[in-house]
């Protein structure tokens, strides 16, 4: 399969999104942050919460256009070995801080339960892209079959009416919260719209992105209208909680993710070294950001006073931090099993021996 630059590029995008949205508690719980900007803020943040489901589209949509007719026998070990013992690692090592941090009255193992194996933490988005490795090793046959319409129709219906559920309907959501074994933020019928929708995107991206070059501006209609339909329940219906799985969020991540994709395509057609080197090691940029975040945003309170400048800074430094920290393990052995299959030596070999002649 031929290398997507956009695809890459998007990866990056969200990436450095999903780290902008982790710097608004700094600002936001500041006590000198100007109490004018925080109503704009708040709800940008919301805004912003487009990311990680994006960056589990991508997941799918490269399975998809990989093998939309089965996967490889190695499949599972690859994933194991790669996505699923870095989620340990950084997790392990997550839970330690916490339990470090703590008064005592939980014990590691407590912790660590509770984050990793739950999904009570930032990692929690790998219990889903698992979910939908097996979704996609189950159904990929009746997929292919299937009318993509009506299925992406089914799909929605589902989705929304959990969301919809948990939100409004409080046994229902006990009942997720109760019986489900991961966290509920991780329950399948509130995602099964976005693996629909990424399978079938992969498996007709040459197309679907034509379409989207030719209605352009429909499209962006119809994201700004997913805008001001999040901005009536946001202001007029109180729904203001900050979740990735917000049931008047749906369609608005959808138009967004195809907008990013053409924009990346657009802007693909030059070469961003520094894109690509945070699209390779993103996955553990996501991971391991949250580490050293809340540090920096202490450290970077005094720009508090202009929202805009602090958020910049943190997730500038909050990024830099993090690229520090992949290049400094990808020195010890066995680095693969915390960053990433990347060799990060590799990397800024590919994307800086060339401009550096």
């Amino acid at each position: 399969m031929k290398k997507k630059i956009e695809i890459t590029y998007a990866r990056a995008f969200f990436c450095i999104t999903i780290v902008a949205i982790h710097s608004f508690p700094g600002l936001l719980n500041d006590a000198d942050t100007p109490d004018a900007s925080l109503p704009f803020y708040e709800f940008l943040r919301v805004l912003l919460l487009f990311a990680t489901p994006s960056f589990i589209i991508l997941s799918e949509i490269l399975l998809s256009m990989r093998y939309s007719n089965g996967l490889p026998d190695d499949f599972f070990l690859k994933r194991i070995k790669f996505i699923l013992m870095p989620y340990i690692l950084i997790g392990t090592f997550f839970s330690l801080m916490n339990y470090l941090d703590s008064d005592g009255s939980q014990g590691f193992f407590e912790i660590f339960t509770n984050n990793v194996l739950y999904g009570n933490w930032h990692g929690w988005f790998i219990i889903v892209i698992f979910q939908f490795y097996i979704l996609h090793a189950l159904f990929y046959k009746c997929l292919n079959k299937a009318n993509p319409l009506i299925m992406l129709v089914i799909s929605f219906l589902i989705s929304l009416t959990h969301s919809l559920l948990a939100y409004a309907y409080e046994p229902y959501f006990q009942w997720w919260d109760t019986y489900y074994p991961f966290h509920n933020r991780t329950a399948l019928p509130f995602w099964i719209f976005y693996f629909i929708f990424g399978y079938y995107l992969g498996k007709n991206y040459e197309r679907i992105m034509s379409s989207v070059k030719r209605h352009l501006w429909p499209l962006c209609g119809l994201w700004a209208l997913s805008v001001l339909w999040i901005f009536i329940m946001y202001h007029f219906f109180d729904v203001t909680y900050v979740k990735s799985y917000r049931f008047d969020l749906l369609l608005y991540k959808v138009f967004t993710f195809l907008l990013v994709l053409y924009l990346m395509q657009v802007i693909g057609k030059h070469k961003f070294t520094l894109l690509l080197l945070i699209s390779d090691v993103s996955f553990f940029i996501y991971l391991s950001h949250p580490l050293v975040n809340s540090y920096l945003s202490k450290a970077l309170a005094s720009f508090v006073g202009v929202p805009s400048i602090f958020l910049i800074l943190l997730t500038l430094f909050t990024l830099g931090f993090s690229l520090g920290m992949a290049f400094v393990l990808s020195h010890f052995p066995l680095s693969r099993f915390v960053i990433g299959k990347n060799s990060l030596h590799k990397m800024l070999d590919k994307h800086f021996s060339h401009d550096a002649g």
